[in-house]
């Protein structure tokens, strides 16, 4: 179950992402179209551009959560992440194409502008992600934002399990107790030692 620290800063990642993709779309209308003189293939206005933008936005966010870019198991391993926001960005590219078709809109003033807010919306969501992130471990390392957790389990793969999330400034988890057979208890992890579920939970509050 979500704890209340993965849904504060999966929210965080909502806000994030959708200033970020506005900021993305912003700049590729202005360097199509302010910067590049070259003729358009349609007359958009600024405000009417942005409007869209605007309204289609909440649909990237969908289409985001559909792929779990706000979902611990997803943002927490870095590469995963990167893959997903890679096809999400498209499928978000794809959806403002059929905005076009469908409303008979006419959306994008020229074609390159489809090309620069996909690069833009790509990097400047990994770029607003990192940072998200880089402040979440700062904020670990002075204690904020970390959850309590007890671990419980009679298996070899345990030592790993509490020694991994031991890490505190990456994983956001402060191992407090464990409740396992004394032999697998990890030499590595200061918490401290059950050898039955019933007396940990008895004594940890």
């Amino acid at each position: 179950m979500p704890t209340k620290n993965t849904k504060f800063y999966s929210l965080v990642l909502v806000i994030a992402d959708f200033v970020v993709l506005l900021a993305a779309f912003s700049f590729a209308y202005l360097l199509r179209v302010q910067i590049d003189d070259r003729p358009l293939v349609a007359p958009v206005f600024a405000l009417d551009y942005l409007w869209t933008v605007l309204t289609i936005l909440p649909f990237w966010l969908i289409i985001f959560a559909f792929f779990g870019l706000y979902t611990a198991h997803v943002y927490n391993r870095r590469l995963v992440e990167w893959s997903r926001i890679l096809v999400g960005v498209f499928v978000g590219i794809l959806l403002m194409i059929g905005w076009e078709y469908v409303t008979e809109q006419t959306l994008f003033p020229a074609r390159l502008v489809v090309v620069y807010a996909f690069a833009a919306a790509f990097s400047l969501v990994l770029i607003g992600r990192e940072l998200v992130r880089a402040f979440r471990t700062i904020m670990f390392r002075f204690g904020r934002g970390i959850s309590r957790v007890l671990v419980i389990g009679d298996s070899p793969a345990i030592a790993d399990i509490a020694s991994s999330l031991d890490h505190t400034e990456v994983s956001g988890y402060d191992v407090v107790a464990v409740a396992c057979p004394k032999r697998m208890m990890p030499s590595d992890v200061d918490a401290r030692h059950f050898s039955h579920v019933e007396q940990a939970l008895k004594d940890i509050k």
